[in-house]
């Protein structure tokens, strides 16, 4: 008896027996999964604009509240008028909106037009209100409405989705260089540790309250080695930098640009260095001996450890400057290689805008002292976010990645 096999579509006539091997086809409504139907739903035209009207309101919300503490901190009587609060916050979400359209790849032409759409409702409604025909409260509320209404008919009208991310990696070697891992761990890590150093702090009493923030100082008990900690955050932030220079270095970023940040990160450290002499050492020593001082002699004693604490105000805020210098740098430097993908140009955007944060958190801390402000944590959040999108440069070093995208989406080799 022969036997033989063959496939289902086979015209062979065969004597005998025949096994045959049947052939499964695929149609185009076969494959009925729950993963495919949520596939095909998310490419439709309505799961489309409703994603992308998301990501941009949250990006305007976003840009507003981290611009807003800029400018309490810069310029507090900014938003005292009505006309003066509509201008600065159409500028604050329409900058966050544009941030986050860059990272995700849209087009120059589709990120102007948005912002110009944003902010005409305001221009407009802002010509009644100096007439006197609209009330304050009404220029606020219809222009937040308009905006909101003439981005959703722009995005329905015009849709347009963020460009796909390039590939860099197709024949890479998968155990190449982890140098910008290192940065990236040495950044998070120091940021961690920042915040630990704050929270271990004493911080019950109001700082510029002198007399009683010196007393719950005299009676710390943990004093010199939460300072070191503290200082060991700081330069564990710097050698992140340091590593990070390296590896844009090898990327082709502006040799400017990093030869500056690293020049401000040693510069960053010195100043740190200085900063925890002055409080974990001798305001630390000013305050004991003012604490246990006779009364005839407290009086000298606590001007001694106010003028130590004023001297702490001017290192903290230059080094504090210099930190933001620093990471506005390498923002700069990151935002050179956005063609890299969209984690790296998040990093930049992200550094960027903790860098004008660092800043002007050092410029108030020269002109009011230490004053309770959200600006250290939200500008230590949006670090470790820029930290977190540096190991995506590690895929380009070990790969040598091309520094300029080609037609198509892709990147060109060097």
């Amino acid at each position: 008896m022969t036997c033989s096999v063959t496939s289902g579509t086979s015209d062979a006539r065969v004597a005998g027996s025949t096994i045959v091997g049947m052939t499964t086809f695929t149609t185009l409504y076969a494959d009925r999964s729950p993963r495919a139907t949520v596939s095909r739903l998310l490419r439709t035209r309505l799961v489309r604009f409703l994603t992308a009207y998301v990501e941009m309101s949250v990006s305007m919300l976003v840009g507003m509240a981290l611009l807003g503490l800029l400018w309490d901190s810069v310029w507090p009587g900014l938003t005292g008028r009505p006309d003066a609060m509509a201008l600065t916050m159409a500028f604050d979400m329409t900058l966050g909106m544009s941030a986050w359209m860059w990272v995700r790849r849209h087009a120059a032409r589709h990120i102007a037009e948005m912002s110009a759409v944003m902010v005409l409702p305001f221009v407009v409604l802002l010509v009644p209100y100096w007439l006197g025909v609209l009330p304050g409260d009404a220029l606020l509320t219809w222009g937040h409405i308009a905006m909101f209404a003439l981005m959703g008919a722009y995005l329905a009208w015009r849709p347009h989705a963020a460009a796909s991310a390039p590939v860099l990696n197709a024949n890479g070697d998968p155990h190449g260089s982890r140098t910008a891992l290192v940065s990236s761990i040495l950044l998070v890590g120091g940021a961690g540790l920042a915040v630990a150093g704050g929270l271990l702090h004493p911080h019950d009493e109001p700082p510029n309250s002198h007399v009683s923030v010196f007393t719950e100082y005299a009676h710390s008990s943990d004093w010199v080695w939460v300072h070191d900690l503290q200082f060991l955050s700081a330069a564990l932030v710097v050698a992140g930098f340091l590593v990070l220079g390296r590896v844009l270095q090898r990327l082709g970023a502006v040799p400017t640009l990093v030869r500056l940040g690293t020049a401000s990160a040693a510069a960053t450290a010195a100043l740190i260095a200085v900063n925890m002499a002055v409080d974990g050492v001798a305001l630390k020593q000013a305050v004991d001996s003012w604490a246990a001082a006779a009364p005839d002699d407290r009086a000298a004693r606590f001007a001694a450890a106010e003028a130590v604490r004023w001297v702490e105000w001017g290192v903290n805020s230059f080094f504090t400057i210099l930190l933001g210098v620093t990471v506005l740098t390498f923002a700069a430097a990151l935002a050179s290689q956005a063609h890299l993908g969209g984690r790296v140009r998040l990093a930049g955007v992200t550094g960027g805008l903790a860098g004008f944060l660092l800043i002007a958190n050092g410029l108030a801390v020269g002109a009011h002292g230490f004053e309770p402000s959200d600006l250290p944590l939200v500008t230590t959040g949006l670090s470790i976010v820029m930290a977190l999108g540096v190991p995506r440069l590690d895929r380009a070093a070990s790969t040598g990645a091309p520094r300029l995208p080609a037609a198509g989406g892709r990147l060109a080799p060097r």
